[in-house]
This record gives C-alpha cells, structure tokens and sequence, in this order.
C-alpha cells in the first residue's frame, strides 16, 4: 500500500485554503469536492497553469504528488481549508512553544505589538484587524528582524 505523503494530504486538507472540493458523485472523507475544485482553480490561476485535479485515493480526495508539495499562495490555502478544515498535526514540543513565543516578542518589538502571544499550543490567534497579518504595514520590517528566530511551519491564516 502507497503512503500518502503529508504533503499531499496539505494539498488537500493543509493546502484547503487552496483546494476546492471532491466530486459529489464519489463523497469521501468530508472533502467539498466542489471547493476543492475552487482550490485547484485557484492554484491554477495563481502560477501554477498545470495543477492537476484532484484524484481519489483510498477513499479520500487528494491532490497527486508531486503537486500536492507545492506551498499555496494564501488565497488558495484558505480554499483548501475551506475544502476541509486543517489538516491534522502532531503536538508541539515544549521547546518548539518557547521558539514560538520568542519569535512573537520579537514581532511585536519590531512594530506590532497588538500581535498576541501564542496559545499553550503555540498557536497564534491574531484579532480580526490584524488579519491577514501579512497585510500590517509593519510585517516585513517585522518579519526581516526576526528571521533568524522564526519557526517553520507559521500560519496566521486565521
């Protein structure tokens, strides 16, 4: 049996802020085929002319590798979430949180302060007006500083 690369899985349940949905005629795994497609569109229209349809593997909708590794422009992740929510994560360590919080007291020292500290997950839950963080005025100048402190694997889709 094919392993499914978590990639893969992105595009389909990370990469949902990209991905459209599964056809309603094959429903599986609770993926909206038709927001899914939205996605894939999306992906399509955004740089990436060749991205293929989704494919139904093991009775889930996924996007194919090698596709399913390439990242997502935010508007197209926020699709692919649509699609079918986040995907699935392993916890973090508590090393991996502190990381986490440094690197916030790092951005709100460089210009937004109204950036809270991440949640005992070492989640950020940004207010509605700092949403898309990445609009703030300050988010280069801010993210720039930071670099050498910021972690892998940042979402601040919500």
């Amino acid at each position: 049996m094919k392993k499914v690369r978590p990639m893969a899985v992105v595009a389909l349940l990370v990469l949902t802020g990209c991905g459209g949905g599964r056809p309603t005629a094959h429903p599986s795994g609770g993926v909206d085929h038709a927001k899914l497609l939205e996605a894939v569109h999306c992906m399509r229209d955004n740089g990436f002319p060749d991205y293929p349809d989704p494919v139904e593997a093991e009775g889930t909708w996924v996007i194919p590798p090698p596709a399913g590794d390439l990242p997502a422009p935010p508007a197209c992740a926020e699709l692919f979430r649509g699609a079918k929510g986040p995907a699935p994560r392993r916890e973090r360590t508590a090393e991996e949180i502190a990381k986490l919080r440094k690197w916030g007291a790092c951005i709100q020292t460089h210009g937004i302060p109204e950036l809270p500290d991440p949640d005992s997950n070492g989640d950020f839950h940004p207010p509605p007006e700092l949403v898309p963080i990445t609009a703030h005025p300050k988010w280069q100048e801010a993210r720039t500083a930071c670099q050498a402190l910021e972690p892998s694997g940042l979402n601040f889709d919500k």
